[in-house]
């Protein structure tokens, strides 16, 4: 394996190298556009520093880059210092503390909060405001921005989760950060990257309510800051705010090297319009369990919430749910060349509910078989979406480790909108998925309007000529085309706008999880199968975009369930993609036990393994322990994900 160290997948190096010459970021700075917009009313020494942003992703050229050292990073963090700095930027930025009473935190008195440094954790500072998403409007956006006092002269930009409204899981002095970037806690700050986040533009963790105005009218501004704006104005923002302060806490220019953008769930959906519509900000984008296309997904979790009460004893218990996996992984789990409790290849797999569960006799409920309505409740989970015309419209889920959070009905099926917008969808509330794919639909596509329920659009039925016969959800084609032209803006898997990205020569790391009980892993398993078609095949597009399927985990790589090593280092993999030229083949990760935060960072369980870029799938050479990644590689030029029985045909995926 040529970009990997050699057994047991260790000593990964990083070498932050020295800093370019004062007249190379000179003449390279003041000649670019980039930085559009930024720089009038800043003092000389700010003018200078944002003018220098236009040399992100050039540094190699150059020569290795360096650090930037705080003298006294506890004076400059001081409120009335930092909103002085930010004053002076031409984006309009306004220092102060997140509303208690609307937002999850962090609080920080005056916005502003110096941390001193620990045993584990350099020295940072901390910043929290809103900045102008829309000058004409005035709209604006929280953000939250974390400054260590060691800059190794990178920006980092941390996607959010679901609809956002919180920096749960993007503040990256919180253990939640492993979430979005994978790694450990506290490696952004000690590793030096500047890093900033927003709450896309409205605050609390509701799914829609923050876009609602009143019937049959949302709030378009907040719409579009969710759907792509803050994202991208952030970019812009948050590079000005970055080189400001270490300028002035220096009193020497500074400039961004490289900039870098990581996210999961939502913020992979973040991730992925980023490398859509605005990849010039981004030298390396990271995308993990991407929340891909809101439109499409929500006919698969609405539909899959409704299921369960589509008829009389159609709800399967927890129980009964528990028995399919171990059916599944007698059929399955061999079929990468060893029992292990893994599967590889999910969509290799030919379980099909209806030929392979055990049916009760009579068709009477029992603790240990199922009926005709619970199969088929099963199968609208494991089988695509499509039009009445037989169109696939969304991917299933997969067929590895299914779980009773899948199947999650709402709260109330007998309400017109049975999905009450409360609570994390994440852990179950108010239905589960299926009230993100209401919101989208309801509010987001219809405009909340009092007349539209998203339940009218759905129905099930089997059969047809197509590749998808099982029985499943199925909708009106117009309604498909309605959602994703509203959406479109926020849909990051449109595959013709990766152009741009793969012009610049800026690099994107996909990654899924293939036992994901939140967003089927398929939808970026068949747009990463469009991406090849349409950019000359896999080893050409794989110069610019890889895809890495983790298999036996959960959504981002936290919790339950699966015997699947799903811990790795994104950050680091990207970094040394975009500026070393080391594309990843392959990804070290490490099983840890799983917590309410994720996993537990000290409690490794015992087995590493290689993730194979895709196609490619891990081989186990036949002897040694299967817990070892050294005894598994991954063979170039292998194709083994890029087989497809009847539980990916059934699931939609491309063959």
């Amino acid at each position: 394996m040529a970009n990997l160290p050699g057994r047991g997948w260790s000593g990964l190096s990083r070498d932050w190298g020295i800093v370019v010459t004062y007249d190379e970021i000179i003449s390279t700075g003041l000649r670019s556009g980039s930085a559009r917009g930024m720089g009038r009313g800043l003092m000389p020494l700010t003018v200078l520093a944002v003018a220098l942003l236009g040399m992100t992703g050039r540094a190699a050229a150059a020569g290795p880059v360096g650090k930037t050292v705080v003298p006294d990073l506890a004076k400059l963090c001081q409120p009335a210092a930092v909103a002085t700095l930010a004053s002076r930027l031409s984006i309009k930025v306004t220092v102060r503390e997140l509303p208690r009473a609307e937002i999850p935190g962090p609080y920080l008195p005056g916005g502003v909060k110096y941390t001193p440094a620990t045993k584990k954790t350099p020295g940072y500072c901390q910043v929290t405001g809103s900045f102008v998403t829309n000058p004409r409007t005035g709209k604006t956006a929280n953000f939250l921005a974390t400054l260590p006092v060691v800059w190794n002269r990178r920006y980092l930009q941390l996607g959010c989760g679901g609809h956002c409204g919180t920096f749960a899981v993007s503040d990256a002095a919180l253990p939640t950060i492993t979430i979005t970037t994978q790694g450990k806690p506290g490696d952004i700050i000690s590793r030096g990257f500047a890093s900033f986040a927003t709450d896309e533009g409205h605050a609390g963790f509701t799914q829609g309510a923050w876009a609602i105005k009143g019937p049959g009218r949302i709030d378009e501004d907040a719409l579009q800051d969710f759907l792509y704006r803050a994202d991208e104005v952030l970019a812009r923002m948050g590079k000005a705010f970055t080189v400001a302060f270490y300028a002035q806490a220096t009193g020497s220019p500074q400039r961004i090297a490289y900039s870098y953008f990581c996210g999961c769930s939502g913020g992979g959906r973040d991730a992925l319009v980023a490398a859509s519509y605005f990849p010039q900000e981004f030298d390396g984008i990271v995308a993990g369990s991407a929340y891909a296309n809101m439109a499409n997904i929500a006919f698969l979790t609405t539909g899959v919430s409704l299921a369960a009460d589509r008829s009389k004893g159609a709800r399967l218990s927890p129980a009964l749910i528990a028995q399919i996996d171990p059916i599944v992984k007698a059929q399955c789990d061999a079929l990468d060349g060893v029992k292990d409790g893994l599967i590889q290849n999910p969509m290799a797999c030919n379980f099909r509910p209806q030929t392979d569960l055990p049916r009760c006799p009579r068709d009477r409920p029992g603790d240990h078989c199922f009926t005709r309505a619970q199969i088929e409740t099963v199968s609208t989970l494991l089988t695509a979406v499509t039009d009445r015309q037989g169109d696939v419209v969304q991917p299933g889920y997969s067929v590895s480790e299914i779980q009773s959070a899948l199947l999650m009905p709402p709260p109330d099926p007998r309400m017109p909108n049975p999905w009450p917008d409360t609570g994390n969808p994440a852990t179950g509330a108010s239905g589960g998925m299926g009230l993100l794919g209401d919101v989208v639909l309801r509010i987001f596509t219809h405009r909340n309007d009092p007349d539209f329920h998203t339940r009218s659009v759905i129905s099930f039925g089997s059969g047809g000529s197509g590749q998808v016969t099982g029985y499943r959800v199925i909708v009106p084609k117009a309604e498909v085309a309605e959602a994703n032209a509203a959406m479109r803006m926020g849909i990051g898997d449109i595959p013709q706008n990766a152009a741009t990205l793969i012009r610049l020569n800026h690099k994107l790391l996909i990654w899924a999880n293939l036992s994901d009980q939140l967003l089927t892993p398929y939808t970026s398993i068949d747009y990463y199968k469009r991406l090849a078609k349409m950019y000359g095949g896999y080893r050409k597009l794989q110069r610019n975009i890889r895809l890495f399927a983790i298999p036996g985990t959960a959504h981002c790589s936290g919790g339950s369930p699966g015997r699947g090593p799903g811990s790795f280092d994104a950050l680091g993999a990207i970094q040394r993609w975009v500026e070393k030229g080391k594309a990843p083949d392959g990804l070290l990760a490490t099983l840890y036990e799983p917590n309410a935060y994720g996993v537990d960072f000290s409690k490794p369980l015992g087995r590493t393994m290689p993730l194979c870029k895709f196609p490619e799938m891990a081989h186990y050479s036949g002897h040694g322990d299967v817990d070892d990644a050294a005894n598994w590689s991954c063979p170039a030029n292998d194709r083994s994900m890029l087989e497809v029985g009847e539980s990916g045909k059934q699931a939609g995926v491309i063959q």
